[in-house]
């Protein structure tokens, strides 16, 4: 190393390297331009190679930019998708999955799904058949969306989606319900048809059928008869995520 250059700093000495390589040879800082006509960012790659729906049997990514693309796609969550209904009136809706930030503070289901609104109140949920190009090729794609009364009528502006409703069970988790309606529609049944035999007939009748209620209770429970713990958390979340 020149003495001239051991106390300067890496970009100094760069620096005072090119002033005199100019000095010595001529030319100007402009030749030593790179082209970036051609650069392409991180998200330049992932537009190029973006699915909307990636199979994952048949989609194996083979290059480093199908390999980028497909792990933003496995970082997305595919519950509900977010809208831009700005063109409904031209039946054009803009449909992508949400990120992580976005579920966590509630957009797209306790929030409504289009980007430009916030209402929380009477939300909807919609099944839509999604139609677009992607490389050139149409595709088609089932999702579901949560809107407000107001954005719903936007969504259905062209043609009349399916809406999703939420079926209520009146079975509680952990409880031997239907064993009780089941013993006791039969017992009623039971009575029904004894009727018209003699008094003595139908008391024996009716003392069997609750000796056999109380029987139940004795017996060891039937083998998969209440749920376990993980059928339970699933029923929450498909209850929860409707």
């Amino acid at each position: 190393m020149f003495p001239a250059y051991a106390y300067l700093s890496a970009y100094d000495r760069h620096k005072k390297l090119i002033n005199d390589y100019f000095t010595l040879y001529g030319g100007s800082v402009t030749s030593l331009k790179r082209n970036t006509s051609r650069d392409k960012t991180d998200y330049d790659v992932i537009r190029e190679n973006h699915k909307f729906l990636w199979d994952q049997d048949n989609d194996v990514p083979d290059t480093w930019g199908a390999r980028l693309a497909k792990k933003y796609y496995d970082k997305l969550f595919k519950e509900y998708c977010l809208a831009d209904l700005t063109y409904y009136k031209q039946n054009k809706v803009a449909l992508r999955w949400r990120t992580e930030k976005e579920v966590v503070v509630g957009k797209g289901q306790f929030e409504c799904g289009n980007k430009k609104c916030k209402e929380k109140e009477d939300l909807k949920s919609w099944e839509v058949n999604f139609g677009y190009i992607e490389h050139g090729e149409k595709k088609n794609a089932l999702v579901k969306l949560r809107l407000c009364p107001e954005c719903s009528i936007k969504l259905n502006y062209g043609s009349q989606k399916r809406e999703i409703k939420r079926h209520k069970s009146l079975k509680r988790l952990g409880t031997n319900t239907e064993i009780q309606n089941s013993t006791a529609s039969t017992s009623t049944l039971h009575i029904k048809t004894e009727e018209n035999e003699t008094t003595n007939n139908t008391k024996t009748s009716v003392e069997e059928t609750n000796k056999n209620e109380s029987n139940i209770w004795k017996e060891k429970p039937v083998e998969n008869l209440e749920k376990t713990r993980e059928e339970e958390f699933e029923e929450y979340l498909a209850d929860l995520l409707m």
